[in-house]
């Protein structure tokens, strides 16, 4: 089977973040996965201008197209337009379909759809910039009350734009964090629950063994959150000081109930294919839904390799599988 590997042309841009350059160990594992399995793989690396690389995929004679794409010319909301053009070919597509992507990508509207759904969220407000503006208006660090909180762009993912000065401890500290990230759009701020992170990676209607991110490595007074650079500045103190343990330590009922949620939550959104529900966990036993992730990385080093691994399946039949639920 002919298979397009799409991505963001980030080897075109000297000036790609780490976050953004992540793609390509994905591409080059997934290529060599591919033509493992007897397929025959085509990279397609996408640039900004949808109308530069749109005739190649039609003209590619690919049958379907495994979809790495995170974003274009270095903006996030491309991930989205990059999904719809291959909406438009009529192939089918590794992943989630634009509109989850659209969906996903704003953390508030996620947030308020699986508290309709009555699956648990920490509390949270959206901040626009304008509040203060408004005559008469009550600015969000004067009527926020849930201390410590968690301050993040509302539309970026991979830990873009949260750091150690993302967690606030009172009002003072919130207003100066939110000035601080004026520029980075709206921002989210949720009461910063509990220090154990648990990851539920899906492929398919299926759960793969649960993932817990550690932080007994980070130095004292650090909080425990997964950072920018923890993700993506290899050696850093960041790095270093979260580790992942997979399958989790947790109790047998709770890593139920935390499939259950996360399959939940996943339906919810609209997820299709391969995705991954983080988790916050509070003292003795409260469980809350952080984020839903469709389309996470798959790299070799990526937490949804750890956990196929765990589960009995090479790298090799992960791309396989996510191949195969593009194509039913």
């Amino acid at each position: 089977m002919r298979v397009t590997i799409l991505y963001d042309d980030v080897k075109g841009r000297p000036w790609a973040t780490p976050d953004e350059l992540g793609v390509l160990e994905a591409v080059e594992a997934v290529e060599e996965a591919l033509k493992a399995l007897a397929h025959e793989a085509i990279r397609l690396p996408a640039e900004e201008d949808v109308e530069s690389w749109r005739p190649r995929l039609a003209s590619s004679g690919t049958q379907v197209v495994f979809n790495l794409c995170e974003g274009l010319g270095g903006r996030s909301e491309g991930e989205v337009l990059a999904a719809q053009v291959v909406e438009e070919s009529g192939l089918p597509m590794t992943g989630s379909p634009s509109a989850t992507l659209a969906r996903s990508r704003q953390k508030d509207r996620v947030n308020a759809l699986l508290s309709e759904h009555g699956l648990p969220v920490p509390v949270w407000s959206l901040w626009s910039g304008m509040e203060g503006a408004r005559k008469g208006s009550l600015d969000l660090p004067a009527r926020w009350t849930s201390f410590p909180a968690i301050v993040k762009p509302a539309e970026e993912d991979g830990s873009v734009g949260i750091d150690q000065g993302a967690v606030v401890s009172d009002p003072l500290s919130l207003a100066r964090r939110l000035e601080e990230m004026r520029d980075r759009g709206p921002l989210l701020v949720q009461a910063f629950i509990g220090t154990r992170e648990i990851n539920a990676a899906i492929i398919g209607r299926e759960v793969l063994p649960l993932s817990e991110i550690t932080f007994q490595g980070l130095p004292e007074g650090h909080h425990p959150i997964v950072a920018y650079e923890a993700k993506w500045v290899a050696g850093s103190l960041e790095d270093m000081g979260t580790r992942p343990v997979c399958p989790a330590p947790v109790p047998t009922a709770l890593a139920s109930r935390i499939r259950l949620l996360a399959l939940k939550a996943w339906r919810a959104v609209g997820g299709r294919g391969y995705g991954r529900v983080d988790f916050r966990l509070s003292p003795p036993d409260g469980l809350w839904i952080l984020e839903v992730n469709p389309n996470p990385d798959v790299s070799p080093s990526a937490g949804l390799a750890r956990a196929a691994r765990v589960e009995g399946m090479s790298y090799r039949e992960l791309v396989g599988r996510v191949l195969q639920e593009a194509l039913t």
